[in-house]
């Protein structure tokens, strides 16, 4: 997962600033990964070796360093969701997308705890809406594209396959074989199965997407 490495102000860090920063969303990520929004920060800045008042100069409340992890995590969803779009056919596009998702919720509670708050839009969290829409942009190219292929039921709205990815996270968190739980989703929207090996030459196809747009923002 890419995390941000500049905060949104046009004035440069010190490079002393700059490590501390990058050290404390480093440990945010990990303890977000495990802990969700349950995070606190002491254990943020102990993480980082750092004092708590270095963590508080970076991010002056919990909600800010929060948005942070969640848009990093919302980014990286979009990202996959582009790719898989681009590298397959609408119906391995919806599994693999799902497929994904599934498998990266079984062990990041932030990105759980993450689609809920772009779904249910906290209010504890209102920063979100600036990308949130563009999240549901994606996820709604993603579902229409498989309307109009046919390969899933047309009267599936987004706020309906929304609340579908909820409740495949809860039902991960509660103990859920991620694959299994994936597989009722996809049976459910009637979602043609695949060749196994074609799902897997399409994620090989969305990594290899990835990679390429990551050196040409490089270069």
């Amino acid at each position: 997962m890419v995390l941000s490495q500049t905060p949104p102000t046009s004035r440069p860090l010190r490079a002393d600033a700059r490590r501390n920063r990058e050290a404390i969303v480093a440990a945010a990520d990990d303890l977000f990964r495990s802990d969700g929004m349950a995070l606190q920060m002491e254990e943020v800045a102990q993480r980082a070796g750092l004092g708590v008042g270095t963590v508080y100069r970076h991010f002056p409340t919990k909600e800010a360093l929060t948005v942070e992890l969640v848009q990093c995590r919302t980014d990286t969803v979009i990202g996959r969701a582009e790719r898989t779009m681009d590298a397959c056919d609408p119906a391995t596009a919806l599994r693999r997308f799902i497929l994904d998702m599934a498998a990266m919720m079984s062990d990041d509670v932030g990105l759980r705890e993450s689609f809920q708050v772009q779904v249910l839009a906290d209010n504890q969290l209102d920063a979100c809406v600036y990308f949130r829409q563009d999240l549901h942009e994606r996820k709604m190219a993603l579902v229409r594209r498989a309307q109009d292929a046919g390969v899933v039921r047309g009267d599936l709205a987004l706020e309906d396959f929304d609340a579908l990815m909820c409740g495949m996270g809860q039902a991960i968190l509660a103990g859920g074989n991620p694959v299994l739980v994936a597989d009722v989703l996809l049976e459910g929207m009637h979602v043609p199965r695949v060749d196994a090996a074609d799902v897997a030459a399409a994620a090989g196809a969305a990594d290899m997407a990835g990679a390429r747009g990551a050196f040409s923002a490089g270069e």
